[in-house]
C-alpha cells in the first residue's frame, strides 16, 4: 500500500492526522510529511484471505543495514559471518592473501586447511590495514539489499510486511490482542517457516472494537479497492 493510500484508509476510519487540504493533489513532500507523522501513532494492517496480518505501510529495506538494524560493520557477529557465503568468501580470500604474503611457499593443501580453520579468528582479531579491508568488505555487504530467500531466518521478523506485523504483535498489549482476536503463530507444524500474526475476528468488528476503545489500530482487507473506505468514518 503506497503512502497516499495508507493515509486515505486511515482518514476513512476517523484517524486524527494532519493532512494536506487535498490529499489527491498534494506533493510527494507533503504526503511524506503526513505519512511520517501518521505512522508514529497509527497502525494499519492488511488482512489476507487466510487471516494473516501484514503491515499496510511496510516499505522494503533497501540495504542490510536497515534490514538488520545495524549502524556499522562491528555489529556483524561471528554467527552472521559464518552464515553467509557471500560475506565470508571474500574475507577468506583476503586471509588467503595474508597467509601467502607471510609464507609464499605454502602448498595449496596446507593453505586451504589454514584458511578453513583460522579465517574467523583472524577476522575477529585483525587490526591495522587488515581490519580496514575486512570492515570494507562487511560494509559493502551491509550496503546491499538483502535476499529474503536466503536470509529469511535471520530477519524474518522484519524482512517483509508479514514479518513486521508478526514482530509488532510479539510486543503488543495482550488485552488488545485478546479483544481483537489476534493470535501469533510461530510455526504451524514442526519445521514450518510460517511465522505470522492472524486476525481471528471479522475486519469490520475488529475496527469497531478498536474505535470504541480508543486504540489507534485499524484493519483492511488485503488488496481491497480503497474506494470502499470512502464512507462515513468509524468513530
Amino acid at each position: 500500500m503506497d503512502r497516499r493510500t495508507f493515509l486515505k484508509a486511515l482518514t476513512s476510519f476517523g484517524a486524527s492526522i494532519a493532512l494536506p487540504l487535498d490529499l489527491a493533489t498534494a506533493s510527494n513532500a507533503e504526503v511524506d510529511t503526513a505519512w511520517t507523522e501518521a505512522e508514529k501513532t497509527w497502525d494499519l494492517f492488511e488482512v489476507s484471505e487466510f487471516r494473516t496480518l501484514s503491515y499496510a505501510n511496510f516499505e522494503e529495506h533497501t540495504t542490510r543495514y536497515d534490514a538488520y538494524g545495524f549502524s556499522d560493520a562491528s555489529d556483524v557477529d561471528a554467527s552472521m559471518l559464518e552464515s553467509h557465503y557471500d560475506l565470508y568468501d571474500p574475507i577468506q580470500a583476503l586471509y588467503r592473501e595474508h597467509l601467502l604474503e607471510q609464507d609464499p611457499a605454502l602448498d595449496e593443501a596446507t593453505l586451504d586447511e589454514k584458511v578453513e580453520d583460522e579465517w574467523l579468528e583472524w577476522c575477529q582479531q585483525a587490526s591495522g590495514t587488515d581490519r580496514t579491508s575486512i570492515d570494507r568488505i562487511i560494509d559493502d555487504w551491509l550496503s546491499e539489499a538483502p535476499d529474503p530467500c536466503q536470509e529469511w531466518e535471520a530477519y524474518y521478523k522484519t524482512g517483509d510486511a508479514q514479518g513486521a506485523a508478526y514482530d509488532h504483535f510479539l510486543r503488543e498489549d495482550p488485552e488488545l490482542m485478546e479483544a481483537l482476536g489476534i493470535v501469533v503463530i510461530e510455526g504451524d507444524c514442526p519445521g514450518s517457516s510460517y511465522y505470522a500474526a492472524e486476525l481471528h475476528t471479522e475486519v469490520e468488528a475488529a475496527n469497531r472494537i478498536a474505535a470504541e476503545r480508543g486504540w489507534t489500530i485499524r484493519f483492511v482487507y488485503d488488496g481491497e479497492d480503497i474506494v470502499r473506505y470512502d464512507r462515513t468514518p468509524v468513530v
